[in-house]
């Protein structure tokens, strides 16, 4: 089935449910304002029926245990009758009207009189019971209607009861009113054919709103759904060419810029798809013609990091627990470097190796690895803080950073390629993070380093050291992240960063 008739009997079931609903919610509250008009016409039908009654006569008829030649009795058929016959009008019509009184042991009522009851099976007489059970409201009995409709032997009704009061305001009788309910349904059915009528209206106009905008939206999507298609091809030249003033032209848009995404991406592909850097890889799709990474000698920063006491740590857990724990460490690591503008070059087990100013330059690359690594030990404490909560052990790290010259390009075959740094920059750096651990420090940087960025933080000088694995001696400093906290060099050196950033960008 094609989208356009899915959508066509969409919009018929979405018009014909929501006129159901709509119409269903109507005739519900049309009929409860129906219902409850009716019970206010029988609410003020009885109040005003009990003024006529005289208490008198009510009280004379009862202690003549119902005797119907006396004079009372006649005078209370004529008050009956009277309201009886102005009452029953075409909005509502009174059946039968009576008296009766509650027994003095029972919550059951008997009759006193009953007018016009010639059509019960059985004539009600003085004495005899009420057959319905009344259930007034709490407290004093006033004027009240039944909430419902109900149904008896001789009908459906809904009656309604006032109390009649002698001068000192004692209760005598009851007067009951019942009004037949075939009045409510005629008034029902007449809104219930005006509400089918409604909706064969709502069917009629959704059939045709539904037929023209299915046409117009499938055709739009037709449209859009053909460049989609040469894209998929490999045609990332295509462009749509829809022209409307909706969603589906932000759609055109959008899939044209995925288009020249994609146009611009298929160039990167050959040159730089082996390679991890989202940064780089950010920074090169910037750029309006492709380019080749060809070996080059030029000035880096190099930054290694490594996980201290990590073998110990890695024999008394099980893998999954381990690998765990490494994922959650380089993800806040990574975050970290790429923010500063560092390229990944690689794991080495628990380490990393990153490079600042490359592939793409970085006049600001020693600045930018240092704030990298006073960050990512500040993230690491946060995250040592968050195992300690759990039952694991801190962790600590060393990182070292050296800047110089050394040689970047490819390494390996045409099976399997890695971009990365060598040198002997690479391996000062790499022997620097190896002397935090035997000195204790967190971070190590060569006075190379130093000498770019000593106007912004506070650095403790270790004098000329030997790094293991390299002849020679070399200047070194150490930096503690906590000391530049306190100093609030940090707030202002990131302040500086981002300004730089954008300047640069």
């Amino acid at each position: 089935m094609k989208f356009r008739t899915k959508l066509f009997y969409s919009f018929i079931a979405l018009g014909l449910m929501s006129t159901l609903l709509a119409l269903f919610i109507i005739y519900g509250e049309a009929s409860r304002l129906i219902f409850e008009e009716i019970r206010s016409k029988i609410l003020s039908l009885v109040i005003n029926s009990e003024q006529i009654i005289n208490p008198n006569d009510v009280k004379k008829f009862i202690e003549s245990k119902g005797d119907e030649n006396t004079s009372d009795y006649k005078h209370l058929i004529d008050e009956l009758t009277e309201i009886r016959d102005i009452n029953r009008r075409s909005d509502i019509y009174v059946e039968y009207i009576y008296l009766i009184k509650k027994y003095n042991d029972s919550n059951r009522y008997y009759f006193i009189m009953d007018l016009a009851s010639e059509g019960r099976t059985v004539e009600a007489h003085f004495g005899d019971l009420y057959p319905s059970l009344i259930e007034a409201p709490e407290g004093t009995f006033t004027p009240f209607v039944t909430t419902h409709i109900y149904s008896d032997e001789w009908g459906t009704w809904l009656s309604g009861y006032a109390p009649i009061h002698d001068s000192e305001g004692n209760e005598v009788a009851l007067l009951g009113i019942d009004v037949r309910t075939k009045e409510i349904y005629l008034e029902l059915e007449k809104l219930l054919l005006y509400g089918l009528v409604a909706f064969a209206i709502s069917i009629f106009v959704a059939v045709i709103f539904a037929y023209f905008l299915s046409k117009l939206v499938s055709s739009s999507l037709s449209a859009l759904c053909d460049t989609v298609k040469r894209i998929g091809q490999g045609d990332f030249s295509t462009r749509s060419s829809l022209d409307t003033r909706d969603e589906f032209n932000e759609l055109s848009l959008t899939i044209n810029n995925m288009a020249k995404g994609l146009e611009e991406r298929e160039r990167l592909k050959v040159g730089f798809a082996r390679y991890v850097s989202q940064y780089a890889l950010e920074e090169l799709l910037k750029l309006d013609q492709p380019i080749t990474l060809e070996g080059e000698r030029k000035k880096v920063t190099l930054l290694f990091s490594d996980i201290r006491h990590f073998t110990g740590m890695a024999e008394e857990l099980p893998p999954e627990k381990v690998l765990k724990l490494l994922n959650e460490y380089f993800t806040e690591m990574i975050e970290v470097i790429f923010n500063y503008g560092g390229t990944l070059d690689k794991f080495i087990g628990d380490g990393m190796m990153v490079e600042f100013g490359a592939p793409l330059e970085d006049k600001f690359q020693e600045l930018h690895a240092v704030l990298a690594a006073i960050h990512m030990q500040l993230h690491l404490d946060k995250l040592c803080d968050k195992w300690e909560k759990e039952g694991k052990r801190r962790l600590g790290m060393g990182i070292g950073i050296h800047t110089g010259l050394a040689v970047l390009g490819n390494i390996g075959s045409e099976l399997r390629m890695e971009y990365t740094a060598i040198g002997d920059t690479v391996n000062v750096a790499s022997r620097l993070e190896r002397y935090t651990k035997k000195i204790e420090k967190r971070i190590i940087v060569s006075k190379s380093v130093y000498e770019k960025v000593k106007d912004y933080f506070v650095f403790e000088d270790l004098k000329e050291i030997e790094i293991p694995g390299r002849k020679g001696i070399i200047q070194a400093y150490s930096i503690d992240p906590y000391a530049q906290k306190n100093l609030h060099q940090l707030e202002l050196i990131h302040e500086q960063h981002n300004t730089i950033r954008e300047d640069h960008e």
